[in-house]
């Protein structure tokens, strides 16, 4: 099977680096976004941050942020600048590493030492964790948290929606306290929701992040936001929902860094607890509930990549400095368990990344789950700090709600903190894609997934889909009209594919993200952003009057209308309230409906694929 597969498909996205995580993070932390090497003595003083010079009236501009970055490059050579990308406006979008300066002068990179990734801003009206980023980079570079410097590499995106964070206002927020100074949009300059961008990758702040997280392969991923819902007396509330499907023990380690974490934050006077919402809007007894996984949000995306995914949520109802201390508290608390544990979490990461390769290669035996959802069976009892409330009926909508007081009550509930899978299927050996689909594999290597192209014509048993009745969201979201609902058939059969056909196969670090794209059943399927559209379109054109006319030939055959009086009873066809919907069932008995019409271009393989023993 030698020289079955051809090149390697073309890297052509900004930015995209060749060299392996640990190497390439030695080579980059040497730069500043200008491409001049930073020296700096190991530790100094870089003075206050913005918002502490400000009172935390206000959060800094981006101008304001960079150079106080710059401050904390100057004065610690433990910390260097680099960018990762830009934005849909063209701005250069910034990191910041933190590593051992010692470390990049290794000929071999201390593989024991875990990668964090923090980002802030992915919502930048939601922005105190680029001031906690700042003061923690500020102890960092005054010499405090040396055994961060020691054990870990931090690679650091201060503001992630930077287009968003300098259309400022005050009015951006609806349910939130401070900056009093204003503070960014949710949506980038292209109106998108980079939060809801990590399947199809149209935006280039979320294509870089990504290239990022392929490049450093992290171990923790922490996402910091700020929450918009419900009061309670918590600072934040976080944490890791992991989907109990995916390989290794992922889920035993981060429920014990969250623990600690929260200990941790008691100690430094801050209050906080497991992220979750409550069950029941209108009746806080029944329990707070954590949330499910699916979708393509961030720290979604970055579970799918193997790493303990933190999602964080600063409360909106408490000062804006106590928000900012608080997420600070929280990410220290995070990297000092990183620390402590490091050794545990490298191996609790890397056999979970292992596993998923080994899973690929045994394909048809490990079943995965397609989206998640919180586990309402099991729950256990906890002390939840929230506040009075009451439930009031609205003098303009007549719609009853929950109207918070101020007054702290101490509620004994249920706390539904598990995860169960909605629905799963087993994980195949790859994916092959029909040639005229360059689009979805353009897609594919924006995440970083090695695609080939095949060279040579290739016969195999593959499993099908073909979809019906499909359904699209009336209303625009994220710039599309996505794919809400189709049914799909699937089968068993035997393909020829020609010379150019796309493998993908899923023994790769990016191999479960493919799978989730490439899933028709997934919720961060392609197929559901409109990538596959034109399937459903049908290539014969007809008239309703020549329809009229099969249709009345066709019910001349007692048992066509058998079938048909059958199909129309039955309230799950449609048929009864659907005149063209009759038509088209008596359209699809005759020879006239192409086979390969509704047919999903990407087939699952369960067998070898091309190339492979």
């Amino acid at each position: 099977m030698r020289g079955f597969i051809g090149r390697r498909m073309q890297r052509t996205c900004l930015g995209r680096l060749v060299l392996g995580s640990a190497i390439a993070f030695a080579l980059l932390v040497g730069t500043t976004p200008g491409g001049a090497v930073v020296k700096a003595p190991a530790a100094g003083d870089p003075g206050p941050t913005p918002g502490e010079r400000a009172g935390f009236v206000s959060t800094p501009t981006a101008d304001e942020t960079q150079a106080y970055l710059n401050a904390v490059a100057a004065t610690c050579r433990h910390v260097t600048l680099g960018t990762f990308g830009y934005t849909a406006s063209g701005r250069p979008l910034p990191v910041v590493f933190v590593q051992d300066a010692a470390d990049r002068s290794a000929t071999a990179p201390d593989t024991t030492k875990p990668v964090v990734l923090i980002i802030a801003g992915i919502h930048s009206g939601e922005i105190e964790g680029k001031d906690a980023i700042l003061m923690l980079l500020r102890d960092i570079a005054r010499g405090r948290e040396p055994a961060i410097v020691s054990h870990l590499r931090v690679v650091i995106v201060p503001i992630f929606n930077l287009d968003g964070h300098e259309n400022r206002g005050r009015y951006h927020r609806f349910v939130q306290w401070g900056p009093e100074g204003g503070s960014g949009t949710r949506r980038n300059a292209q109106w998108l929701d980079l939060n809801r961008d990590f399947a199809k990758l149209e935006s280039p702040e979320c294509a870089a992040l990504v290239r990022l997280g392929a490049q450093f392969q992290p171990h923790v991923f922490v996402d910091l936001h700020t929450n918009d819902g419900y009061d309670h007396q918590y600072d934040v509330l976080f944490g890791d929902g992991v989907d109990p499907t995916l390989p290794g023990a992922r889920d035993r380690f981060a429920r014990r860094l969250v623990a600690a974490t929260i200990e941790a934050m008691a100690a430094d006077g801050f209050r906080a607890h497991e992220f979750g919402y409550p069950v029941d809007d209108l009746d806080l007894t029944r329990g707070i509930a954590s949330y499910g996984i699916g979708g393509p949000l961030a720290h979604s995306y970055f579970q799918l990549r193997h790493c303990i995914s933190i999602l964080e949520e600063t409360h909106p109802y408490i000062p804006y400095e106590r928000r900012v201390r608080s997420t600070d508290s929280m990410l220290r608390g995070i990297l000092h368990y990183a620390v402590e544990h490091r050794i545990e979490l490298v191996e609790t990461v890397n056999d979970a990344r292992a596993t998923a390769i080994r899973w690929a290669r045994e394909p048809g035996r490990h079943a995965l789950a397609l989206s998640c959802s919180v586990d309402t069976t099991r729950a256990r009892t906890i002390q939840w700090r929230g506040k009075a409330y009451e439930v009031v009926t609205s003098g303009v909508t007549e719609r009853r709600y929950t109207r918070y007081r101020q007054e702290p009550v101490t509620f004994e509930l249920p706390f539904y903190g598990e995860l169960k899978p909605d629905r799963t299927t087993t994980l195949p050996r790859g994916y092959l894609i029909l040639p005229a689909w360059r689009n979805v594999a353009a897609t594919l290597e924006r995440h970083s997934i090695h695609v080939e192209s095949l060279t040579q014509p290739f016969t195999t048993e593959v499993e099908a889909f073909r979809g019906s009745a499909p359904r699209f969201s009336a209303a625009p979201y994220q710039g599309h009209h996505p794919l809400r609902s189709v049914e799909w058939r699937e089968a068993t059969e035997s393909r020829a594919f020609p010379p150019g056909t796309y493998w993908v196969p899923l023994d790769q670090p990016g191999g479960i993200v493919a799978f989730h794209l490439l899933e028709p059943r997934s919720p961060e399927a392609l197929v559901n952003w409109n990538a596959f559209d034109a399937i459903f379109e049908p290539g014969i054109i007809t008239e309703d009057w020549s329809l009229e006319e099969e249709a009345r030939r066709q019910l001349a055959d007692p048992k066509v209308r058998a079938a048909y009086e059958a199909a129309l009873a039955d309230s799950s066809t449609g048929l009864a309230q659907d005149p063209d919907a009759r038509l088209d069932w008596f359209f699809h008995r005759t020879p006239f409906v192409d086979e390969e019409q509704n047919l999903y271009p990407v087939f699952r393989v369960l067998g070898p694929g091309p190339g492979t023993p």
